[in-house]
């Protein structure tokens, strides 16, 4: 798969995931190989960083605050969740 296609994948995944669909954007990720799963998976990362960064800057802050938000967020949910156990 190129660039181009993992591109246009991970745009997918975003709208059908957008939508409410999460079942959708599984199985649009299903038939693909490991290699491009994990390829679009590191672009989502970078697109919800890039994200978080941007919306802290709008706020008047800078890439550090958006990280340690991000993190105060990841500990919360380890927190609810008993440590990463399921509900």
């Amino acid at each position: 798969m190129s660039e181009y296609e993992w591109d246009r994948t991970t745009m997918a995944v975003v709208a059908t995931a957008l939508s409410g669909d999460s079942d959708g954007a599984v199985e649009l990720l299903r038939p693909l190989p490991h290699r491009d799963v994990c390829h679009v998976a590191v672009r989502l990362a970078a697109m919800a960083a890039d994200a978080l960064i941007t919306a802290a800057q709008d706020s008047g802050g800078d890439r550090a605050q958006a990280l340690a938000q991000w993190q105060q967020c990841i500990l919360q949910h380890e927190t609810e969740y008993d440590g990463g156990a399921p509900p």
